[in-house]
């Protein structure tokens, strides 16, 4: 863990450090984890705890499964979260669709190495179609940040074993490029107030351990990006997977997926609390019309 840089304040008698709130270091994200959904969300869902193999989940209104399923995979770089901007999203679309939610809190790095993000995400969604709760009903992946990079190569892992494809993925802000190569990232170098880069190169190298970061189940960027089910890719023009998401979506559009592209001002990856504003609105809109379309059909 680094070591939050301070300001140091002089005075008269003492001298003061203040933490210095443009500094994100990897404590920090650990310490604003939510393990469990903040209380707006318990109070609007019922809240169930369910270790699934090796793995950590919380349910949002299990009873409602049968009314289709969004599973999320939640942000935090591989070495933290979920967050609350992740709680809120899940409860949003599960109470917009009157649905089930369900949290894959899967294992982070530095205990935990590539593929272990991979390997909880799948054997959740395989042990719920060992046990009949995923199988006919409808069901989407979605993902922001880490997770919405998770959610590109799950559902890439997911085609040729007996888990039924999702009906939709909806992916936010999603990193894409454990390397971090685009030329492009320099484009949000100005706009990036917490050292994003520093804190995201080493984020992935303790959870990469001896993969080599352009590994595609790591970097999806660098797979093929066909037979997807139908998409939803937003991103914020100060992101700093801006250059990335674009790539994708030219490589998306090349294979034919089904795609909903919407950029917004300002950030929309790596927030730790709930963004609010009329772009986001729009975004959240979209998403939900999406779930919508695809529960609808099935």
């Amino acid at each position: 863990m680094g070591r939050v840089r301070e300001a140091v304040v002089t005075g008269a008698r003492a001298v003061r450090r203040i933490p210095l709130p443009s500094t994100l270091t990897h404590q920090a994200l650990r310490e604003a984890r939510s393990p469990q959904p903040p209380s707006h969300v318990q109070r609007s869902h019922a809240v169930e705890n369910e270790m699934i193999g090796r793995t950590r989940t919380v349910w949002l209104d299990r009873h409602h499964a049968d009314r289709g399923l969004i599973v999320f995979l939640h942000g935090g770089a591989y070495v933290s979260g979920p967050f609350a901007s992740d709680w809120a999203w899940l409860s949003r679309q599960a109470d917009a669709r009157g649905c089930a939610g369900l949290m894959v809190d899967y294992r982070n790095a530095p205990d935990h190495q590539h593929p272990v993000a991979l390997d909880d995400s799948e054997a959740v969604l395989t042990a719920l179609v060992a046990d009949g709760r995923l199988g006919d009903q409808p069901w989407v992946l979605a993902g922001q940040h880490a997770g919405g990079g998770l959610a590109f190569s799950v559902a890439r892992r997911l085609r040729g074993t007996d888990v039924p494809a999702p009906a939709a993925l909806i992916a936010m802000s999603p990193w894409l490029d454990l390397e971090l190569s685009n030329a492009g990232i320099t484009e949000t170098d100005q706009a990036d107030p917490v050292h994003e880069r520093r804190l995201l190169r080493d984020a992935a190298r303790r959870y990469a351990g001896r993969t080599s970061l352009d590994d595609p189940d790591l970097s999806p960027i660098n797979a093929s990006l066909e037979g997807l089910p139908p998409v939803h890719l937003s991103v914020g023009t100060r992101d700093l997977f801006l250059s990335d998401v674009r790539v994708a979506k030219l490589q998306l559009e090349e294979n034919g997926v089904d795609l909903d592209y919407r950029e917004i001002s300002g950030r929309l990856g790596l927030q730790l609390l709930v963004r609010k504003g009329e772009d986001i609105e729009r975004v959240h809109r979209e998403q939900a019309d999406l779930i919508e379309r695809v529960f609808e059909r099935a």
